[in-house]
């Protein structure tokens, strides 16, 4: 997703975290074209999928970290793509709250607190301000959103790809649509309407730890291998040849 840029660099020291931010951008073909079928998918095959009602709000395809400053202010520190510094060395951004509201475009966002997820109590979400004080970007090509999370955190937030899980390998897929809450959390109704906590605290455990590969990344850039691969079979196929000597 290209999102309007806000500042790579952290403007002040962070105080408080307030939890994992979730976003469904309400106008994004990309997101109703691809993201989100493919988030439906990944639900199906964990055994998530209990059919919704026709007028529930879209799944969420993007995550941050809601934060407040030093100074007062509230920001969302999210890993963004777009650019190619983003893309290539650090896609870290400090984006004001308002500003990351506007990029909901008719779609909704919601605050889930840090220790909603399992494993994370108190302890955790102190030490995990400790690193958004300290952390160093990372390219896109390397870490999404969750990813960047997850890193925040030290441990797993989001679900291994189910697909793989189910034969033995488990391997991160950066879908925002598949937290990792604890089973029976409570909050309140429109939060837990949006992020589907019905379903993600039933949601099987992740096996791959923090940093391992993404399969979803992997695939891009197979996709990407296979794509230059058939164009330049076309271009070596179809290019003429020079004159062919006549059998004497």
């Amino acid at each position: 997703m290209f999102f309007r840029k806000s500042p790579p660099r952290r403007p002040n020291r962070v105080a408080r975290l307030l939890g994992v931010i979730f976003q469904s951008d309400g106008s994004s073909r990309i997101g109703g074209w691809f993201i989100r079928p493919v988030e439906t998918l990944d639900r199906r095959l964990a055994g998530a999928d209990r059919q919704a009602p026709l007028d529930y709000p879209d799944l969420a395809m993007h995550v941050g970290l809601h934060v407040v400053m030093a100074d007062g202010s509230e920001m969302v520190a999210e890993q963004l793509v777009g650019t190619f510094r983003d893309d290539f060395s650090d896609g870290v951004h400090w984006t004001p709250i308002e500003r990351f509201r506007e990029r909901d475009r008719g779609g909704w966002d919601a605050t889930v607190p840090a220790t909603a997820f399992r494993g994370v109590d108190e302890a955790t979400v102190l030490s995990a301000v400790d690193r958004l004080n300290a952390i160093d970007g990372a390219p896109f090509l390397g870490e999404d959103c969750t990813g960047f999370v997850e890193r925040v955190f030290d441990r797993r937030l989001f679900a291994d790809s189910p697909l793989l899980q189910r034969i033995g390998i488990g391997a991160c897929i950066g879908d925002p649509a598949l937290p990792l809450l604890r089973p029976n959390v409570s909050l309140d109704q429109r939060t837990a309407d949006l992020v589907r906590s019905h379903v993600a605290g039933q949601l099987p455990d992740a096996l791959a730890g923090p940093g391992s590969p993404n399969i979803r990344f992997l695939g891009r850039w197979l996709a990407i291998v296979i794509g230059i691969g058939v164009v330049a079979t076309v271009v070596f196929t179809r290019r003429p040849r020079g004159p062919t000597r006549a059998l004497q």
